[in-house]
């Protein structure tokens, strides 16, 4: 710096600053909010909105008042003499703290100081609030009174003074007035003391400390609308409680009676209540407890009882006795066993503490608006329309910071968690195959808890309306589905077994109905035959019963599953097609693939010395690159001699299939993908009986491609010297034994208790590091799905110490 320099100051124009305020309130709802959000910073335990809006008679442009068709003065609302009062008794300010704090923009103070006198988190942290008072009228006139202060305060500022030409932020100042023994009560005695419902509430409330805000002058026009929204959103503010410990009262002057004391969206008419919990300083656990509401348990206990004699409703959390109990937790892990073993560990690690409660509330009777479902399922009576208004105004799932709503997460039911295009990928019931089901996005609603002490990595965006969506937050969201998916387990298998229970007891009853309808069609069109004809087609009408009766029994038990299962294979059939459409082309292609390479090699041997080019890089070497390109050229002619081997249209015929034959082909086939990912396919056949059955390959290719595909997956990355899939077969009786087993990762955490869920429709371990899934959750639920079609066959997981054993049964026919 030489002699001549100066140091000289930036300087902010009153204007800027005013405006850099004022982008955050984008809208006069949210500066009320910003402003209710102040009182709570101030230990205050309440509240209170008034709003006092004038009207004055409508002119036309020389001043001559207008009429309404009754003769009537017109009035519209004079915004230069309405008035917002934001009251509250919290802590008060001091001179001080007025000159200090609240008059210095961009304050630090609560982004250091997080927490009030009485332990309150605070909600803000810009110290830009105050600039909500210039977003909603001209002039602001503020009363005030400290704990322990026998003075008060009067601040007075007219928000124009920003608007001067070159005025900088110095320049503007406020007017600030000592009053002795000021007493706030009396001051809104004196303001309000007509108004019989607002001085019922002044009365009842302490007012030793707090602060009486007048906005006056107001920017907007008022209307009834408007102030209905506004209670609406200030519902939804808080999260619910039964006893909140900060109430917020909204009145207008016009008609003090029409609005009153805001109450939360608590409710206690509900299917499902889920409450998940994680604190990562807590062993890094997350707990998910529920509270069951949706079944009447003493029909159970009567009329439903053999539903827990089977399957997985003799366990744990599915007995009798869990549906009494209330609530039961169904999670106590760590999240990061939860998750894959792909989410990165450093994201998890800055989630930090949340707690998690939703509301899940069907909208009708049933799931299917079929009365038989009543026998189905015993559901508990609720009133629809009830559920419906408040699912509409509380519906969705809200973000909580330190007890004040985050928008516009879950607001008018906003889906930021992807859950109606969820469902529409797995639209069926809950009563449907085990894995499929889905919540649909108006059947909940729920709250998430955060806190600025404990979620530094949710950061709000510039606007203040939303998070930045950065990688924390995306697997924080696949978190919240995470936890969503476990409610619908939990109701998929409780309704899928009492959906079975039904179909065993009452197939023979719906079907036996169902004739006795075809046998009085058939009686009335045969009404006129003669005495004789008639008894002779009654004797007929016994042998139709009975075939009718088989019929629907069997398509009763099948068409609802059938109907799900044929929307996948259409869009699994319409890739074949693309393929097939292509494969003619295709073909040329693979049989140039690998001789290209080999003739350009071939070719520059002949005009170039390999031995020559040693001095390159390696990657500026044509042979390498040559070399590259073969590798490449192999993997995708390996693809390729799979993908058109799979359309050969003998493989869609049912022949007689040995297992020896179709190993060896099998093998032959992954060769070239297996040996380049250094993995040994062995072959373990019974060298002592023929295993055949009679099958259609192109089944069999589904099944054991499917295996093969995740325990390469398996063993990607996995860090072992031998990397090895075994294919045992051996015949035992009337059924032939199929091991299929990999020394690969093994499980993942999640399934260890219920390994069989990985063959479940949509349930996949395969995730990104961020949570989300990148596995289709079909490859096994194709599997289990072919497998059991044929011939009372079974696949089921046996234990291992290493890798994945499966094991496979298929019947051979008699």
């Amino acid at each position: 710096m030489t002699n001549n320099s100066v140091k000289i100051p930036f300087k902010v124009s009153a204007r800027t600053a005013k405006l850099i305020g004022m982008e955050n309130f984008s809208t006069e709802e949210g500066a009320i909010i910003e402003l209710v959000k102040n009182t709570y910073d101030a230990d205050s335990k309440n509240c209170v909105l008034i709003f006092d809006l004038k009207e004055k008679p409508v002119v036309d442009h020389e001043n001559n008042l207008l009429y309404d068709e009754n003769g009537k003065v017109l009035l519209e609302r004079d915004k230069s003499n309405s008035k917002i009062y934001i009251i509250d008794n919290g802590d008060g300010m001091t001179s001080e703290v007025i000159t200090n704090q609240w008059m210095t923009i961009g304050t630090s103070n609560k982004l250091y100081k997080h927490t009030t006198e009485n332990g309150r988190i605070k909600t803000g942290a810009k110290g830009i609030g105050r600039f909500a008072l210039n977003r909603l009228g001209l002039f602001t006139n503020m009363q005030t009174v400290s704990k322990g202060n026998q003075r008060g305060y009067e601040w007075m500022v007219d928000w124009r003074e920003f608007d001067k030409p070159s005025a900088v932020v110095s320049d503007v100042e406020a007017v600030l007035i000592e009053i002795d023994k000021l007493s706030l009560k009396n001051e809104l005695r004196g303001k309000f003391g007509n108004f019989h419902n607002v001085m019922e509430i002044v009365n009842d409330l302490n007012f030793d400390t707090g602060t009486i805000i007048e906005i006056s002058e107001l920017n907007d026009t008022w209307d009834y609308e408007q102030l209905n929204r506004l209670f609406g959103n200030l519902e939804m503010l808080l999260p619910p409680r039964e006893q909140p410990d900060f109430a917020i009262h909204l009145f207008s002057l016009e008609n003090p009676i029409e609005f009153g004391k805001v109450k939360t969206a608590y409710y206690d008419d509900f299917d499902y209540k889920v409450i998940a919990n994680y604190n990562k300083e807590n062993d890094g656990k997350l707990k998910i407890k529920i509270v069951r509401n949706e079944l009447d348990v003493d029909l159970l206990a009567n009329k439903y009882l053999e539903v827990f004699e089977k399957g997985a409703m003799q366990n744990a959390p599915y007995r009798l006795v869990d549906f009494i109990s209330s609530p039961i937790t169904i999670l106590d892990k760590r999240l990061d066993e939860v998750l894959s073993k792909n989410v990165d560990r450093n994201l998890i690690s800055k989630i930090g503490k949340f707690d998690f409660t939703f509301y899940f509330l069907k909208n009708t009777i049933s799931d299917d608006k079929v009365d038989g479902d009543r026998k189905k399922y015993p559901y508990k009576t609720f009133n629809s329309s009830n559920r419906k208004s408040w699912l509409k105004k509380f519906g969705g799932v809200k973000i909580f910071r330190d007890d004040f709503r985050i928008r516009p997460y879950g607001e008018n039911g906003e889906d930021w968690l992807k859950l109606g295009a969820r469902q529409a990928e797995s639209p069926g019931g809950a009563g449907q195959k085990l894995g499929g089901y889905r919540i649909r996005p108006n059947q909940i609603a729920g709250t998430i808890n955060i806190s600025r002490l404990f979620n530094e990595s949710f950061q709000d965006k510039s606007g203040r309306e939303g998070l930045i969506e950065n990688d924390v937050f995306e697997l924080f969201k696949n978190v919240i589905i995470e936890i969503i998916s476990f409610f619908e387990k939990d109701r998929n298998t409780i309704m899928y077994n009492l959906s079975e229970f039904y179909k065993r007891k009452n197939a023979e009853e719906e079907a036996k109905r169902k004739a006795q309808e075809e046998a009085e069609s058939i009686n009335d069109e045969e009404e006129a035959n003669s005495t004789q004809n008639n008894s002779q087609s009654q004797s007929s009408y016994t042998d139709r019963e009975k075939v009718l009766a088989d019929g629907i029994q069997i398509l009763t038990r099948e068409n609802e599953e059938k109907d799900n299962e044929i929307r996948l294979l259409r869009s699994l059939a319409s890739v074949g097609l693309i393929i097939s459409s292509f494969a003619h082309e295709v073909k040329s292609l693979q049989s140039r693939l690998i001789p290209r390479t080999q003739f350009l090699l071939r070719e520059l041997k002949n005009h170039i010395d390999e031995n020559e080019l040693s001095h390159l890089d390696i990657d500026d070497n044509p042979f390498y690159m040559i070399r590259l390109m073969q590798e490449e050229d192999t993997k995708l002619k390996h693809w390729l001699d799979y993908s058109l081997n799979t359309l050969k249209r003998d493989k869609r015929e049912r022949t007689n299939l040995n297992f020896e034959d179709y190993f060896s082909r099998f093998k032959s086939t992954w060769f070239k993908a297996l040996q380049q990912r250094k993995i040994d396919l062995e072959l373990i056949g019974d060298k002592k009986n023929e295993c055949v059955i009679r099958a259609f390959e192109v089944d069999m290719d589904s099944i054991f491609n499917n295996l093969l595909s995740n325990s390469i997956n398996a063993l990607y990355g996995f860090n072992k010297d031998s990397k090895k899939i075994v294919i045992s077969w051996e015949k035992i009786d009337d059924r032939i034994e199929i091991i299929f087993s990999d020394n690969g990762k093994g499980l993942d955490s999640q399934y260890i208790n219920n390994p069989e869920e990985i063959f479940n429709l949509n349930e996949s371990s395969r995730k990104d590091k961020k949570g989300n899934v990148v596995g289709t959750g079909l490859g096994l639920y194709i599997v289990k799905s072919i497998i059991e079609e044929h011939n009372d066959s079974s696949i089921s997981i046996l234990n291992s110490q290493n890798g994945l054993s499966i094991k496979i049964n298929f019947k051979t026919r008699k």
